[in-house]
Order: C-alpha cells, then sequence, then structure tokens
C-alpha cells in the first residue's frame, strides 16, 4: 500500500464546507464553485487518502465516516492555522507599505 498523498489547504476547504453546510451544493454555493468542483475534490482527496470520509449509504445528507471525523478535526485546524497566518502577513505588509 502507498503513503497517503498530503491533502491540499483547498481540499481541506472544500471538505470542510460541506461538512458546515451539510450538503455538497450548498458548499458548492458558499465556495462559489459548482456542485460538480466540490464533488470531484471530495472524490480526489478521498483517492489520495485511501480513504472514505463520507458514508453513502441512503441518506442524501453526507455523514461522515470515523475517518472523515478524524480528518476534519485535523483539518480544522491546518485551516485556522493557514488563515492565521494569512492575516498576519496581511498586517506586516501593511505596516510595510
Amino acid at each position: 500500500m502507498r503513503n497517503p498523498a498530503t491533502p491540499t489547504l483547498d481540499q481541506l476547504l472544500v471538505l470542510l464546507a460541506v461538512v458546515e453546510t451539510g450538503s455538497f451544493t450548498a458548499a458548492a454555493k458558499r465556495l462559489g464553485r459548482a456542485t460538480s468542483a466540490v464533488s470531484y475534490a471530495i472524490d480526489t482527496l478521498e483517492r489520495q487518502l485511501a480513504l472514505s470520509l463520507f458514508d453513502r449509504g441512503t441518506t442524501r445528507k453526507p455523514k461522515l465516516t470515523q475517518h472523515g471525523e478524524a480528518i476534519v478535526s485535523s483539518g480544522d485546524f491546518w485551516i485556522s492555522l493557514s488563515l492565521k497566518c494569512r492575516s498576519r502577513s496581511t498586517a506586516c505588509c501593511r505596516a510595510i507599505d
């Protein structure tokens, strides 16, 4: 078995948007993307991680698997850290100008 690839921040943002909004369609609207683009991002992330992140049972609402919950908790941390870094770099750039 090969090692899983590292998720991109964009993939994590898409994943968190699906979880927070409760649907792929609502996540797409929030992100300003097509629903197919959100679906593709999640499919790609699942292939890269070699994990199923959502239970694709009978429900129409995306439900996280145990693996999905673990990835979301880690992803939330990295997204938060990334946003803090961006905010600080913006503040530094303003201070230089």
